[in-house]
């Protein structure tokens, strides 16, 4: 977390605030924080607001969140299977939520989006920013969603075709590596500096923080941790073109996948037989209720998913040697996962890596609230 945003941090939790009292929260000078003061004073982040009691010289200066500068905001966020649109400030304070379904939005998904958001812009002439959030390649810099896999779209120019469409202040990121903006801002790594986020969705991704920045690597796709190979004896060939990738074991259409082939073609007896003919469907909630039941055939299924994750977090242990790594998932909402992992990365890590694995607090939420982490 930089000073900036320390200092705003204080100021949210005490109220208001001494250049004094904050140089000695910051444990940096007067000078440094009077620099970020007035930078905050010039964006109407703070305000001056009376002064406090002297110790024999000029009494100090106080300062506080100026509460009228929350502008409002407009996030996207592409999901895999849904579209959501948010309108909210910077304090997360969100007025209004769309969600559509890509079989809603059809085959001109931009188009029927874009035609969305101007019917919200037209209501709030007083957003200035429009923060997207989506899944696949991103070149956040330019403002390019180079691929994305679930929508199979290529080189959307995000940030220049809507600055062109509607004269705003485009922001554009990946949803993993949100993931790490929103919890180096609100999370559980805000006293963290160098953190791996972990997303088990649909597919897997995972981005990476590093000396208190987003870490992009070369060409700007670093964080595909979901193409690990994990399986070397797997035959399934990834959406990447490999073979036993972390994805193509753990995903959630990877788990719902091998517990629909052991019940359908390997004809194996489970309490979830009956589930699937009827919906002619499973979801993850089928899959954790097969774990509370301990059904064999998911027990199975899962314990394999759990020693591959093992696998990736060991090997990103071994190479990175993280302060800290964030898991998100709904398969994580089982406690004998998270206890197994727990478990066994205890015993295969040096006590010296000292490497804390958490599941983040936030669930179906991040795609409402990863959008204003982009935003200064």
């Amino acid at each position: 977390m930089s000073n900036r945003e320390r200092v705003l941090e204080i100021l949210k939790k005490k109220g208001r605030v001494s250049k004094v009292e904050l140089a000695r929260e910051l444990n940096i000078t007067t000078v440094g924080v009077g620099k970020i003061i007035k930078e905050l004073l010039l964006k109407e982040k703070i305000i001056e607001n009376g002064t406090g009691k002297s110790t024999g010289g000029r009494k100090p200066r106080l300062y506080m969140l100026n509460k009228n500068s929350s502008e409002k905001i407009l996030g996207v966020y592409f999901a895999p299977n849904f579209v959501k649109l948010i309108v909210g400030d910077m304090a997360l304070n969100i007025e209004e939520e769309y969600l559509y379904s890509l079989e809603e939005l059809g085959n001109l998904l931009i188009d029927n989006i874009e035609n969305k958001i101007r019917k919200i812009l037209d209501r709030y002439e007083e957003i200035k920013k429009i923060s997207v959030i989506t899944n696949g390649l991103v070149d956040s810099e330019k403002g390019i969603l180079r691929f994305s896999p679930h929508y199979h779209i290529k080189n959307i120019k995000f940030k220049e075709r809507w600055k062109e469409i509607f004269s705003k202040e485009i922001f554009l990121e990946n949803d993993v590596r949100a993931m790490s903006l929103v919890e180096k801002k609100w999370g559980d790594c805000r006293e963290n500096s160098n953190f791996v986020v972990l997303n088990f969705d649909e597919g897997v991704g995972g981005s990476i923080f590093l000396n208190d920045e987003l870490y992009y690597g070369n060409g700007l796709i670093s964080g595909e941790l979901g193409h690990l190979i994990v399986n070397r004896n797997s035959l399934e060939k990834c959406r990447c073109g490999k073979k036993g990738c972390l994805e193509t074991e753990v995903s959630n259409r990877a788990i719902i996948g091998k517990v629909l082939k052991e019940i359908v073609v390997n004809k194996r007896h489970s309490i979830l037989k009956q589930r699937y003919m009827e919906n002619k469907r499973l979801d993850i909630q089928d899959i954790l209720q097969g774990i509370d039941e301990k059904d064999l055939v998911v027990l199975k299924v899962i314990g394999n998913a759990t020693k591959y994750v093992i696998y990736a977090l060991d090997i990103i242990i071994s190479v990175i040697n993280p302060e800290k790594i964030v898991l998100y998932g709904e398969i994580f909402q089982s406690k004998k996962i998270v206890e197994k992992l727990l478990f066994e990365i205890k015993k295969g890590i040096f006590e010296e890596q000292n490497c804390e694995i958490v599941i983040s607090k936030y669930g179906k939420e991040i795609s409402t609230i990863s959008p204003f982490a982009l935003v200064d």
